[in-house]
């Protein structure tokens, strides 16, 4: 948790990566992102 806070570029690139892996689980399901981004 620590190294988060020290380097907020990488947590954000843990984030955006969790994001895409998210986005490709949803677009192998039939998901759309503006339908996700709706539900959000």
């Amino acid at each position: 948790l620590a190294l988060y806070t020290l380097f907020p570029e990488v947590r954000l690139n843990h984030l955006l990566n969790q994001l895409q892996k998210e986005q490709e689980f949803l677009h192998q399901h039939g998901y759309s992102l503006s339908y996700a981004r709706c539900k959000l």
